[in-house]
Parts: structure tokens; C-alpha cells; sequence
């Protein structure tokens, strides 16, 4: 069976200069006998992607993974197609009828709620995207619970570029192999945890889009707009009946620091929930191993590196320890 490594990538928004596209990495559709909808490649990473195969003609597998040897690892689909691209991938990776592994599933699931996510994170009323959240947490969590995966298996395929969805579908993956390494093995605790982990950020959908991508220092009110978004989130949330308090501290609570250093509020870590300080782990880990418009990814051994010598101080010591453990098996 093919199998997926580091190299490879689920969907991502991008933006050539002619249209909105989004990638989707090559052996996701490898098994595919004809085109599942229009593809596009790009040959420069600056250029409009051009026509590779119109819908529903045969696809070369040896011509396909070929590509990766001249440097091209993923195709491009119009926008407006990634919902049929999800449709075919729920039926071939997702409905359990084929024997896939736990990553290739990953992968594949991150294509299949992209467009979901994006278009839901952006209306006024929020119901959609928490509804959504509970869907994926769900999926998230039964998907990792159901067979042996470690931490590193999902970090090579998940994609870490500076998109709403990968983040959050990221963290949420990433929050539930810790906490079953932390002992969390109920399923409808993973579930809500990986629900969660998927809400965390809402609040940033109140911060202006041109401050998010900025890729200069911000300035002290830009710095105070994005500091407000855990509060944003919570106000947004908190009358929710279809939220648990745990769940809302994630939201509430995922910037604070055990020193008292973090933000909205700056309490200490006797009054940090315990998920929110898990999650901060996760999401400090998937911030700084993604690309970002104001500084290159790092590495995830430097990445660990970050949250050992930040252990006791500002993350859980025990949660950091765990995750490094878990991430280096």
C-alpha cells in the first residue's frame, strides 16, 4: 500500500494572481482511475496553476507520481470543486471500505471539512461552525482512538501553512493523541476536548484579516486586538447550552501562562483548566512548525526544544514532558 510521508499535504487555500485555488496533495488522489474534478498544476510556485486533467479522464498513476521528481508535490482544484474533491475522498478514504492508514485518513479528512470550515468560520452566527466543530471533533477522535497512531505519523502528513482549517484541525488532532497519552481514553471526553481544540481561535474571526497576515511586528494596539481574541471567542460561546465548561476554558483560557504571564487575564496555573493547559502545548507546537507570515516554520525537535526550556513557566511541565515523549517514540 502507498504510504504517505512526510512530503505530502492535505488542502490548503492559496492564492494565485488569475483565481482562488486550493492544493491537494498528489497521492491523496493517486488511487483515482480517472479525474474526480479538473486539475491544475502549477510549475512555478508564483504561476496560475494550468489545466493537468479535465474531469472525468484517465489519469497516468506512473506519469502522476512522477511529478514529484521535478519538484511538484501537489495538484490544484478550483474552489468551487472542493466540495465534490471531499465527496470523492469521503467514499474512497473515509467510508471504511478500503484498507487506508490512520495518516492517509488524516490527510483526506483535512480536504473533506476545508471548504466547511472556511466558508462557516466567516458567517455572522457562529451555530454552523460549532456545529461543524462537534462533527469533525467527533470524527477526529474516533478516527486516532481506533487504532495505534503515533504524534509523528499525523504531523508528516498534515499540511502547516497559515489557513483556519489546517490549525485548527491540527491542534484538535494533535490534542487528542496527548491526551490519551495522559491517560484520557473516554471516548466522549476525546471527543469534546477535539470539539474544542476546533473552537479555540474563533475569536479571531473579530481581528481584522490584514493583521493576521501581517508580516512586520505588530504594533502595541494590533498586539492588544489580537490578545482580545480568547475573550472574543468566550463572549461569542459562552451562552451556548451545547458547550461544556471545560470546553469554554479552552477557548478562554488556551493563551495563559502557569507564571501568570499569558493573556486575556493572567492568572496563574492552579486556576489554568486542565484542557486549556493541554491545549496550549498542542497549539504552541502546530504555531511554531507552520509557515506564518512573519517567520519561517521550525522543526518539530525544535519546536519541542521551545516548550522544555518554557516548561514550569509557561506550559504544564508534566503535559510538555508527556508530548515530547509521545512525539519522539
Amino acid at each position: 500500500m502507498m504510504q504517505l510521508d512526510a512530503r505530502l499535504t492535505a488542502a490548503a487555500y492559496c492564492a494565485p494572481p488569475s483565481a482562488r485555488y486550493a492544493s491537494i496533495a498528489i497521492e491523496l488522489i493517486a488511487r483515482a482511475d480517472k479525474a474526480p474534478v479538473d486539475i491544475f498544476v502549477a510549475p512555478e510556485q508564483a504561476a496560475p496553476p494550468k489545466l493537468y486533467c479535465r474531469t472525468g479522464l484517465s489519469l497516468d498513476h506512473e506519469q502522476l507520481m512522477s511529478l514529484a521528481d521535478i519538484g511538484i508535490r501537489d495538484f490544484y482544484v478550483r474552489h468551487g470543486d472542493v466540495r465534490k474533491l471531499g465527496e470523492y475522498l469521503r467514499e474512497a478514504y473515509l467510508n471504511g471500505r478500503r484498507t487506508v492508514t490512520v495518516a492517509e485518513q488524516f490527510s483526506a479528512m483535512q480536504v473533506v471539512v476545508s471548504a466547511e470550515i472556511e466558508h462557516a468560520v466567516r458567517l455572522l452566527d457562529c451555530s454552523k461552525f460549532v456545529s461543524l466543530a462537534a462533527t469533525v471533533g467527533r470524527d477526529i477522535a474516533a478516527l486516532i482512538s481506533s487504532r495505534n497512531v503515533l504524534p509523528y505519523e499525523i504531523f508528516s502528513v498534515a499540511r502547516h501553512d497559515f489557513s483556519t482549517f489546517v490549525h485548527v484541525t491540527n491542534v484538535a488532532s494533535y490534542s487528542v493523541l496527548l491526551a490519551k497519552r495522559l491517560g484520557i481514553n473516554d471516548i466522549r471526553q476525546l471527543e469534546l476536548l477535539a470539539s474544542a481544540a476546533m473552537l479555540h481561535d474563533l475569536g479571531k474571526r473579530h481581528i481584522p484579516a490584514k493583521i493576521l497576515s501581517k508580516s512586520g511586528r505588530l504594533t502595541t494596539t494590533e498586539r492588544e486586538l489580537v490578545e482580545m481574541h480568547p475573550t472574543r471567542g468566550y463572549i461569542e460561546l459562552c451562552s451556548r447550552p451545547d458547550l461544556t465548561f471545560e470546553q469554554l476554558m479552552v477557548v478562554y483560557q488556551h493563551h495563559e501562562r502557569i507564571d501568570g504571564t499569558g493573556y486575556p487575564v493572567g492568572i496563574t496555573g492552579k486556576h489554568i483548566s486542565p484542557w486549556a493547559k493541554l491545549i496550549a502545548v498542542v497549539d504552541v507546537f502546530d504555531a511554531l512548525t507552520g509557515e506564518r507570515p512573519y517567520r519561517e516554520p521550525i522543526t518539530p525537535q525544535q519546536a519541542i526544544g521551545y516548550l522544555l526550556r518554557n516548561a514550569g513557566t509557561h506550559f504544564d511541565a508534566e503535559i510538555v514532558q508527556c508530548w515530547e515523549a509521545a512525539f519522539t517514540e
